[in-house]
């Protein structure tokens, strides 16, 4: 990403404030910033759109503010190799709160703040973009629904209000980990809207750490801990998940596999966690860290996340087709998939 832009749109006259950062004297043309607002007219399914213009690529959000009902266009200047599907949500995430700011004093370091938030979040690793897969039990739901391999957004979008209640989802919004993750493919189906088709599962668990403590007695909890397989259920994921995005949490686990024999002072882990001894509680509660009666953390275990090929499918593609659930197509794209 290279530019954050916000611009206050009148209808009748087009834009009148337009902010930008970073700060640099070239502002977008406003040949550009009417395509955009022509594209989104033209599309009224989305608020959300994305083009390329004289070797720039841009996507947009447009979004009303609640009080003026003023419409606004935050728009990124992205560099070609960003895939733009990943900033729609961070958009939506961030939208509300950039607007609202506008006019305030310390709008500037809103501004500031936004894009580097904008920017950590098209920088994340595969670790943290699971936590962000698993944090969302609707989520969790479509990735269910998904194990039973090609579907279409129509008919996805029918069983999720039918088996779980939800309506009106932004599926686009709420795929995006799964196609940052590989694990889905999008096809368009002859005779049919878009289809969605699984190319890999994946599960949460836990595992040990390489080198044990020096304590016996912790190394022989650890052992009895994974004498069989700590595949995390998905009632508990969720939880596992907020806990591991708490302030300071990726530090402390860091810190800890550093030295997993010694183990580190219990008042630096403490620390190091905002001082939130909650935080301690639920990780000890959750078996990933012991605290040592003498007041030292030890890792006790690790969060992983394994993806893997749903070769699970075949027979039950089988009975889909078998029952008209799906097309010969769909059947021979999802083999495909799940045979690379």
């Amino acid at each position: 990403m290279k530019k954050l832009i916000l611009v206050q749109w009148n209808v009748k006259t087009g834009p009148l404030n337009i902010v930008q950062f970073p700060p640099e004297e070239e502002i977008i043309p406003n040949e550009i910033l009417l395509k955009i607002w022509a594209k989104l007219e033209m599309n009224s399914d989305s608020n959300f759109c994305s083009m390329k213009e004289s070797k720039k690529f841009y996507c947009s959000l447009l979004k009303i503010h609640k009080i003026e009902n003023q419409p606004y266009f935050i728009i990124l200047e992205l560099d070609e190799k960003d895939d733009v599907r990943i900033f729609e949500e961070i958009l939506e995430n961030i939208a509300e709160n950039l607007i609202n700011n506008v006019g305030k004093p310390y709008f500037s370091h809103v501004l500031t703040e936004t894009y580097t938030t904008i920017k950590h979040y098209s920088d994340l690793d595969e670790f943290q973009i699971f936590l962000r897969l698993f944090e969302d039990k609707s989520r969790i739901d479509i990735l269910q629904i998904l194990r039973k391999g090609v579907f279409s957004k129509s008919k996805l979008q029918d069983l999720l209000e039918e088996k779980f209640g939800y309506a009106n989802l932004n599926l686009d919004l709420l795929l995006t980990p799964f196609i940052r993750l590989g694990m889905i493919s999008i096809l368009n189906d002859a005779g049919s809207d878009i289809s969605f088709y699984l190319t890999h599962d994946a599960y949460a668990c836990q595992i040990p750490p390489k080198k044990p403590p020096k304590i016996i007695e912790i190394e022989e909890k650890i052992t009895q801990y994974f004498s069989n397989s700590k595949i995390i259920d998905d009632d508990l994921i969720q939880d596992i998940v907020k806990i591991h995005q708490q302030p300071g949490v990726k530090e402390l686990n860091s810190l800890l596999r550093e030295d997993v024999s010694n183990g580190i002072d219990f008042e630096i882990a403490l620390t190091i966690v905002k001082n939130n001894p909650a935080i301690m509680e639920e990780l000890e509660r959750f078996s990933f860290i012991y605290i040592h009666e003498e007041k030292r953390v030890f890792l006790f275990s690790i969060l992983q996340f394994v993806k893997f090929n749903p070769s699970y499918l075949h027979p039950i593609l089988k009975k889909r087709y078998e029952s008209k659930e799906i097309s010969l197509e769909q059947l021979i794209n999802q083999i495909e998939f799940i045979s690379k």
